[in-house]
């Protein structure tokens, strides 16, 4: 084989041998470990690897190893809403699981259950070799498809029902629980819940009905506003009829919280001397706020590892307990309640 005038390998000419060879492996050693096999691994001969493969700049021939083990090294990751803050810091926890092994991700937006369905579709066209799927529909037989297509799946933030695929979440009705106990202590008379469409996702359900439980045990109404596309506008409704007591708002997630912070802003009404203000999520940008937002904030990049490594093990024909696994989010109490 030609070297250059350094005396390495072309990029394009390494091979799989030769990072073998340079390892001081053997080539079905290289090839479990491209492939996530590392059950009978030692972490030295990972380590050693990991370094080869980024000294060689070495690049495996998907293509040619496609057709041989069928696999494409190509997941497919489909969230809701694309300007949602929630999907990139899920994508990035995925993607510190998958480059590693030399596995891409094709992101895709479904924000209907028809719109969904289609890129669903293209992607099992496209012979990926599993989906994360942050469900647009909460029930089972939308995505019979999915299961008559014998593709591995994890569903990530929602569930569905039955749970076909096992799906991993934040610890949702927990840390909402806790929030509302620590809000509520401060003496609050009137809690309003800003969410989207409640029956569109499980998780909607179980924030509000943390507040609803938390509201009835220490006698404090919680009255639920549902919004489409983030418009915040009734709650005018609501601030006029508690004016005369003290009240705060929880926002369900981060873009809703952030619509209201922006509308109560606009409209002159300070916080948290007039209302309190609390939330699910703020992506950083709650501790910059004026006041510091109180919010339940979510290990994302945890969720997208632990969903990435079980949608791994599935896809090297190892069975997972069809589940949801919780990853426990934080409570940040700042100065907004």
């Amino acid at each position: 084989m030609k070297t250059d005038e350094m005396g390495a390998l072309p990029l394009a000419n390494y091979t799989i041998n030769d990072v073998a060879k340079q390892a001081g492996v053997s080539k079905a050693t290289v090839s479990r470990y491209l492939n996530g096999h590392f059950e009978r691994m030692s972490e030295t001969t990972k380590a050693r690897l990991k370094t080869v493969i980024a000294d060689m700049h070495y690049v495996p021939n998907h293509n040619a190893s496609a057709l041989k083990s069928k696999r494409t090294h190509q997941i497919g990751v489909v969230v809701g809403d694309l300007a949602n803050g929630y999907a990139p810091y899920l994508v990035k926890g995925i993607a510190a699981i998958t480059q590693p092994l030399g596995v891409q991700i094709l992101v895709a937006e479904g924000k209907t259950v028809a719109q969904e369905r289609d890129v669903l579709l293209n992607l099992l066209s496209q012979n990926v070799d599993g989906i994360i799927l942050q469900p647009r529909s909460p029930h089972a037989f939308d995505y019979q498809f999915l299961q008559d297509a014998n593709v591995p799946v994890m569903l990530v933030d929602r569930l569905i029902a039955p749970l076909v695929f096992a799906c991993v979440t934040s610890n949702d009705r927990q840390a909402t629980n806790i929030l509302a106990q620590a809000v509520l202590e401060k003496g609050y008379q009137q809690v309003l819940v800003i969410a989207n469409p409640l029956a569109e996702a499980s998780v909607r359900q179980e924030r509000f009905d943390a507040w609803q439980n938390v509201g009835q045990k220490m006698n404090v109404p919680v009255t639920l506003l549902e919004v489409d596309d983030d418009e915040v506008d009734d709650l005018q409704t609501w601030l006029t009829r508690v004016h005369d007591q003290k009240a705060v708002i929880f926002a369900a997630n981060g873009n809703l919280l952030l619509a209201t912070l922006k509308w109560l802003q606009h409209h002159h009404i300070t916080i948290p001397e007039t209302v309190g203000l609390c939330g699910y999520d703020d992506w950083h940008f709650g501790g910059l706020a004026a006041p510091a937002l109180t919010v339940v904030n979510q290990d994302l990049h945890q969720i997208g590892e632990t969903v990435a490594k079980q949608l791994m093990t599935l896809i090297a024909g190892d069975d997972i307990t069809i589940c949801r696994t919780e990853i426990p989010a934080d409570i940040h109490m700042r100065q907004s309640v």
